[in-house]
This record gives structure tokens, C-alpha cells and sequence, in this order.
């Protein structure tokens, strides 16, 4: 049995019931919701639940007033009420939220395994009807190896089919680890994806300190050389990641294309423990690469301290534009994106409040524009810092607030609309990105 479909047809229901296309279906892959047999013009609600990989459960609910024909269908109707408000057949999965947080906190999908998502249909109170659906980032054509190597650590993934396929390094942000679910999912577009560990995990240094580009060098030759790769390598890199990115690409020339999500275009600092240190993040050649060095006064010291007291979300914002202020210690940390010789594909948010990734994009514009036209830039507005993948899945909570502890928390910015509808605008240019660059 596949579907609710099938089911309703056999029983020849005469109740409202949940009517899914696909039960089993990709994380990115639109599925049509419906509920048929309401009364003409009843209110009807759908609830969604679906759990993290922490083990928090999600939720959201809308509630839709049924056709004259007795249906609901999400694809096509706006919710009267609920998590959402606009035509959405995505709406119930992105706004969904810890209804246990203060925020909304924080949906973790790190490893690859697939999320279960299940709804709930009912009618003046009463649960009528209830389906389980499967979202997977993988399927069994996809293999999942993991790598650790003398020189780098990793987990791959690659279609089982034997060929060549166009190679992807992808580089994760300040968390550290790998993009685990990102990998599998792009493996399942026919590309040969290594998730490379940096920092944070064991047999990788614990903090973001001093780590040698000459590290992501071995990688990147280790990967082409790949019996399932066609000697060509594209980078993604997100946050951090995409700061290493922006620095790998205009150091080394072995890339076919490299897209950068919601980075910074000057090298900034190390971090230890989780949050920005006066250290160098990365070396070259054995010396360390002059970064950019915060700057603030003791009020915005106070001022985060206050937000922690009343427990109110965080923005770097401030103390980023502050330390971008000297204009020669800057010009030493900016990455020379000149060099690069490959497409540039960069995207960001209006609204980033970790750091504001759209000025440093719009800096970097600059200089890519006088050297070459193979880039483009994807700008949303009122979009925040996790707008896009290889961190944000079309069908997956959005993000918009992290919380670290009793009262401390980030705002990462946007909202969860903006973000939803940059992710799956992004996803879709991503994809054309690398289809046209490795043509």
C-alpha cells in the first residue's frame, strides 16, 4: 500500500481524510497535500510534528476553510489561520517550532538519515485522520563512505552506478563537522560529494585555529583522483565555509566552479570554544593569514549581557561594522578574489545578523566584476544567515534563532517566510550553477 489514495479508494471512505501523492519522497521534492469529503466550507486543520536529530519534536498547524466541493488542497488554498499564512505547499514544514522553546530554537539535522514527518487532520476538535510521510536526503543508489586518511577527514558520498561524476567539496561552517545531509542529498543529483571534517570532530583539531589551506589542497587532489570523478571539482562552502571557499578558489586553481553562502569576503578570526577569538584561522605556507580583528566598546559588551539577562536574542551585527571601520587593517585581511579563476556563485540575506554577509558580498562584487563575468549573485531580502543550502532544505524547519544555554541566544536573522522562500529559489539556482559549470 503506497498512498492514502490507494486506501481511501478501497475503503471508499466517505470521512475527511489526508490524501498525500508520495509517502516516501526527497527532502527537496514537492508533494501535493489534500483532504477530501468536509463538508462545503468547514474548517479544517492540519497538524504537523516532525523530530530533530536532538530529539526535540517541531510543530506547526494551519487551518483552511474546505471548497464548495468539500477539499482542502495546500498547493492552492491560503491558511485562514495558523504557523503560515500564504499559498505554500511547503508551509507546514518550514514553520514548524519547538513549542517548548522561549524562540522556536534551533531544528539539527546532522546526520543523512531520513525525517518522518507526520500530520493530523481535525475537524471541531476531533482527530479524524493521521498519516506518517518519509522525507529522505539518500536512497539506496547513494553510497555513504567514510574517510579518514593520514591527511584529511571525511565522509563521501557517491551513485552506486560506476562512471565519472563531477566532484564537490563541501565545506561546512562554525560548527564544525561535516554537512552530512547536504552531501547525500547533492550525491542524489549525480555528483561525487566530499564532506570534509575542519575542526570539532575527533582526529580534527577541536577548535578553528591555525588550520593550513595545504589540508583542503590534499583533499581537493585526493577527490579528483576519486575513481567515481571526472577530475573536476567544485566547492560549496557555507558561513566559514564559504570565507575558505572565497580563499581556497583565489589560491588555488583547480576548481570548475565555487559557490559561496552567506560568507565573508576578509579573512576573519579563529575561534575557540565555539565562539571568535583573537587567533588566525587559517595558515599558507606555514604562516599565518592576517585576519580581521574585532573591535567594540564595553556598552556593546553590556549591551549582549543585558540581552542575556532578558533573555533576548543577540546580533553581531554592530560589533561587525564596528571592526570593518579601518580601512588599511581591512584591505590586509580581504580575500583576493580576483584570482579566482572559475564561476563565483555567492548568495546572502538583507537581514544576515551574525555578520553582514550582503556587504561583504556586494565589496567582493567589485572585485570579481573588473576580472571576469562568470558570477552571479543572489541577493534576498529580509532573508537571514541560513537561507540556503547546503544548511537549509526546502521541507525542513527554517531557522531564525539559536539557543546556547538558560537565556543566552543568536539571532541569525530574516524571517522563517523569507528564509523558506530564499532556500527554495537558492536550491534551484544551485543546481543550475553546477549543471552548467561542469557541462
Amino acid at each position: 500500500m503506497e498512498s492514502n489514495t490507494i486506501r481511501g479508494v478501497l475503503k471508499e471512505e466517505k470521512e475527511p481524510v489526508i490524501i498525500i501523492d508520495k509517502l516516501h519522497s526527497y527532502i527537496d521534492e514537492e508533494i501535493n497535500i489534500k483532504v477530501i469529503n468536509c463538508e462545503p466550507n468547514e474548517m479544517v486543520t492540519l497538524k504537523a510534528t516532525m523530530r530533530d536529530d536532538m530529539g526535540k519534536n517541531f510543530e506547526s498547524e494551519a487551518t483552511f476553510q474546505a471548497r464548495k466541493d468539500g477539499t482542502v488542497s495546500l498547493s492552492h488554498e491560503k491558511p485562514v489561520e495558523g504557523s503560515y499564512h500564504e499559498i505554500d505547499s511547503f508551509g507546514l514544514f518550514w514553520s514548524m517550532e519547538d513549542q517548548h522553546s522561549t524562540h522556536g530554537d534551533f531544528f539539527y539535522k546532522q546526520n543523512s538519515d531520513a525525517v518522518s514527518v507526520n500530520l493530523s487532520l481535525e475537524i471541531s476538535g476531533q482527530i479524524l485522520d493521521t498519516i506518517n510521510m518519509t522525507r529522505h536526503f539518500y536512497k539506496e543508489d547513494i553510497r555513504r563512505e567514510v574517510i579518514k586518511s593520514n591527511t584529511f577527514t571525511g565522509v563521501l558520498y557517491h551513485p552506486v552506478k560506476e562512471g565519472k561524476y563531477p566532484g564537490v567539496l563541501l565545506l561546512g561552517g562554525s560548527d564544525g563537522g561535516y554537512l552530512e545531509p547536504a552531501a547525500a542529498l547533492l550525491a542524489s543529483y549525480g555528483y561525487t560529494v566530499l564532506s570534509l571534517a575542519y575542526f570539532g570532530l575527533e582526529s580534527v583539531p577541536d577548535n578553528l585555529e591555525r588550520i593550513p589551506l595545504e589540508y583542503f589542497e590534499k583533499a581537493t587532489y585526493w577527490l579528483k583522483k576519486h575513481p567515481f570523478v571526472n577530475q573536476q571539482v567544485s566547492l560549496i562552502g557555507f558561513s566559514r565555509g564559504g570565507e575558505l571557499a572565497l580563499q581556497l578558489s583565489s589560491t588555488y586553481d583547480e576548481y570548475k566552479a565555487v559557490i559561496a553562502v552567506s560568507p565573508s569576503s576578509y579573512v576573519t578570526s579563529g575561534m575557540k570554544n565555539g565562539v571568535f577569538a583573537p587567533i588566525p584561522s587559517w595558515t599558507f605556507n606555514g604562516k599565518d593569514l592576517p585576519y580581521m580583528k574585532f573591535s567594540y566598546p564595553p556598552s556593546m559588551i553590556f549591551s549582549m549581557f543585558l540581552n542575556w539577562i532578558f533573555k533576548r536574542p543577540s546580533s553581531f551585527l554592530s560589533i561587525w561594522r564596528r571592526s570593518m571601520r579601518n580601512a588599511k587593517k581591512l584591505e590586509e585581511a580581504r580575500i583576493r578574489v580576483e584570482n579566482i579563476n572559475a564561476p563565483v556563485l555567492s548568495i546572502s540575506g538583507s537581514d544576515d545578523h551574525l555578520w553582514p554577509s550582503d556587504t561583504f558580498v556586494k565589496r567582493m562584487e567589485n572585485y570579481l566584476s573588473n576580472h571576469h563575468d562568470q558570477h552571479k549573485h543572489l541577493l534576498y531580502q529580509k532573508a537571514g544567515h541560513f537561507l540556503a543550502f547546503p544548511y537549509s532544505f526546502p521541507s525542513l524547519p527554517s531557522n531564525i534563532i539559536m539557543q546556547l544555554g538558560k537565556g543566552m541566544a543568536i539571532k541569525f536573522g530574516g524571517t522563517k517566510s523569507a528564509n523558506a522562500r530564499a532556500t527554495i529559489d537558492a536550491w534551484r539556482e544551485i543546481k543550475e550553477f553546477l549543471k552548467t559549470t561542469n557541462a
